[in-house]
């Protein structure tokens, strides 16, 4: 009994870790459109000056070219409720055969078990206690919306704006029209991740960072080495004997300048470094004068961790 006890509880770990991740996978790729659409098509803030930016609402179209967002928004609040509804009161997250509910009937659940609030029922927002609270964190705009830890001491689920995304993203599921998904549908569903069953966006985002700019620098390599199969050994070799470093330090007139590095694709001391990594200083972004190789911040940050890696198994 107590093994199967103990294989229970991994599976169940298993389960909210899986809801975690699908929740979080879905919400950073909306985070990021929301990040790229949530001043489309609002009014500047300013009328007198047509390029001040734009006051946006919740109510302006949530990303009208995003293939899918229906069915990402739909997975990932999902998920989300059903990690959250698990956590708190375990087992009201299936129905009687043991299936999960829908998204719709998870919020019935959290209001069936959140007092109501003046005697109103429909309440438009619904905080969930957690079990051990932690202070108030305060969020900043979306920008900064993986640089900070989002767990708080309750979670803020918006049960009316939630719904109406569901509403909002039925027609395009299922075949009969358009979907009408605004910003503030996917604001609600980034609150979720306050939660202590969730509050794994910023890792994911980190990942996702690091896979694009690992496909980014390899996409550039490859360009690279074509280049220098096209001009040839001899040609590359002239110009590497010929180049000038327009980023060479100066004492007064270039102080944040940098020497030649050597590039990693042709091998020639031929890289003009921009800039060192933003955490460990070390590896530099640039372009090579040669073969155009160019390494981005993002990258330079990814072999620079590589690199710190290396050094700590070393010194083990």
């Amino acid at each position: 009994m107590a093994y199967l006890s103990w294989v229970a509880h991994g599976n169940m770990l298993s389960m909210r870790d899986q809801r975690a991740e699908e929740f979080a996978r879905c919400a950073v790729v909306l985070a990021a459109e929301l990040r790229e659409t949530r001043h489309d098509g609002a009014v500047a803030a300013d009328p007198k000056d047509p390029f001040a930016a734009p006051a946006s609402t919740g109510d302006d179209p949530f990303a009208p070219f995003m293939a899918g967002r229906e069915g990402v928004f739909d997975q990932a609040l999902s998920n989300g409720l059903a990690a959250i509804v698990a956590s708190e009161w375990p087992g009201k997250e299936v129905d009687r055969k043991g299936r999960v509910l829908s998204a719709s009937a998870l919020l019935r659940v959290i209001e069936e078990h959140i007092p109501a609030t003046d005697g109103i029922v429909c309440v438009p927002v619904v905080c969930v206690p957690d079990e051990h609270p932690m202070p108030d964190i305060l969020q900043g705009d979306m920008d900064s919306l993986f640089q900070a830890p989002r767990l708080s001491s309750h979670t803020r689920i918006d049960v009316r704006t939630l719904q109406n995304g569901i509403e909002a993203s039925q027609a395009a599921r299922h075949g009969r029209g358009a979907g009408a998904l605004q910003h503030r549908h996917i604001e609600a569903l980034l609150a979720l991740d306050g939660h202590r069953s969730l509050g794994v966006m910023g890792e994911e985002q980190q990942d996702r960072i690091q896979q694009i700019a690992q496909a980014e620098d390899a996409a550039s390599q490859k360009r690279a080495a074509e280049y220098l199969e096209r001009i040839g050994e001899e040609e590359a070799t002239r110009r590497a004997e010929n180049v000038a470093n327009p980023n060479a330090y100066h004492p007064k007139h270039n102080p944040d300048g940098h020497d030649l590095d050597t590039c990693p694709v042709c091998g020639h001391e031929t890289f003009c470094v921009e800039g060192l990594d933003p955490v460990f200083g070390r590896v530099g972004y640039g372009q090579c004068l040669v073969c155009t190789y160019t390494r981005t911040p993002g990258a330079a940050e990814d072999e620079a961790f590589t690199e710190q890696l290396r050094s700590i198994m070393g010194d083990e």
